[in-house]
Parts: C-alpha cells; structure tokens; sequence
C-alpha cells in the first residue's frame, strides 16, 4: 500500500516498505539459512529513500500519458499496479545499495524488479517494460483512463458498492419481451 514520505506530507510513495523488507528477506532467507534483516542491517531510511526514488522514477514516464492526475495526494488513490510497481523498482534499489550485505541480485530478479518496468526492450526478449509501454501509450491504467480528474475518481470507485437491498434494484422475473425477442430470433 502506498505510504506518504515521512518527510513531506503532500508526496505519496508508490510501494510499501513492508513489502520491500519481505521480498528482501525472502531472498535473503535462502542465501544466509533464515537469517531476518532487521533495522540494524537493512535501515528503514535506505526503503524509503528506494521508495522516493521508485515513485520518481515512475512518474517520469506516467506525466506523459496522465500529467493532470499527477502527483497523487491520497494514499488511497493510487492505483495497485502503481504500488506494486513501486515496490518492486525500489526493492531493485534496495538491493543495488546494500550489494555487500545482500549479495548480487540475480539476472532473473533484476529482471523481475527492474527491467520488466523500464527496458526499452527486455534482455530476454522483445517485449517492451511495463512503463514504457504506458508511456508509448500503448497500455494503460484502468483507474487513470479517463479525461478528468472527476471521471478518474469515479473509475477508481467503481468497485465500491454501497449495501442496499437487493430486491428493490434487481427484477427477478424476465421480462416477455425478451423472451418474445428471442423465439423470433431462433425460427
């Protein structure tokens, strides 16, 4: 889930910190037998400051596309794809910045918290990174795509439903027009 910088309270990072230190641990678990990295050894200012850089990093190529829905001020507003791939470029930060601690992220990882974002084209093929892509205009945002800010609150409440009963909004009976529509249709 996105977070707001600790030192600024009108940017919002893209990513969790709780998320970044899980991915590292995970990797670190197989290398080190279990060994957890706590605050000591992967310090909290070293994932945000990946963070900050990720969501930079990101927005460079989203102003091109959706510069009048950017900066987000809300937390909640920012779209899940934004925050997993802020996790995920950050986490590529994280581990190029402590190389001596974590070791050298393998080529497959890189990949996966990097490349797959940005490259213009992949080293394993030639498929373009998700952002780039975005930028080229040839992906897009769901909760982003429409004209307004206005219509792009709307779109991200879409799946936000209000309790209601049922049986007030939704005709259980089908309607004999339809029925009649369809016999038609079928001779």
């Amino acid at each position: 889930m996105a977070l707001l910088n600790p030192d600024d309270s009108t940017e919002v990072f893209y990513g969790s910190s709780g998320d970044i230190r899980n991915e590292i641990n995970s990797h670190v678990a197989v290398t080190t037998g279990g060994h957890y990295m706590d605050e000591s050894e992967l310090p909290g200012s070293l994932i945000i400051a990946s963070l900050r850089k990720a969501t930079r990093l990101i927005n460079t190529f989203l102003e091109v596309v959706y510069a009048d829905q950017l900066p987000f001020t809300v937390v909640a507003d920012v779209p899940k794809f934004l925050d997993e791939a802020g996790s995920d470029i950050a986490t590529y930060y994280v581990f190029r910045s402590s190389v001596a601690k974590l070791g050298k992220l393998p080529d497959e990882k890189r990949q996966e918290y990097y490349l797959d974002y940005v490259s213009a084209q992949s080293e394993f093929g030639a498929v373009k990174g998700y952002l780039v892509r975005i930028q080229d205009r040839e992906l897009a945002i769901p909760e982003l795509t429409a004209v307004s800010p206005d219509q792009a609150k709307s779109i991200r409440t879409l799946g936000r439903a209000p309790i209601f009963d049922v049986d007030q909004v939704v005709n259980h009976e089908v309607d004999r027009r339809t029925i009649d529509d369809i016999e038609r249709e079928r001779r």
